[in-house]
């Protein structure tokens, strides 16, 4: 496939392609933060029959109430 087919091939499809680019890295980006969600050590605990949520990361420990 010569240069000029292959431009031209890009200029006819263009808006596919593009599509297909965002789509892809939209999906990427989501795998990439339920798997995020997933692997973070995090500690669930019970007191008073409210729920605290632990996550240990390198900074320090942050504590959300739910």
């Amino acid at each position: 496939m010569n240069t000029s087919k292959f431009i031209d091939f890009i200029k006819a499809r263009w808006r596919i392609i593009a599509i297909s680019i965002f789509v892809g890295l939209v999906v990427i980006l989501t795998i990439l933060y339920v798997v995020g969600l997933l692997v973070l050590p995090a500690e669930i605990t019970s007191s008073s029959g409210g729920i605290t949520y632990y996550t240990n990361n390198s900074t320090g420990i942050t504590e959300i109430l739910a």
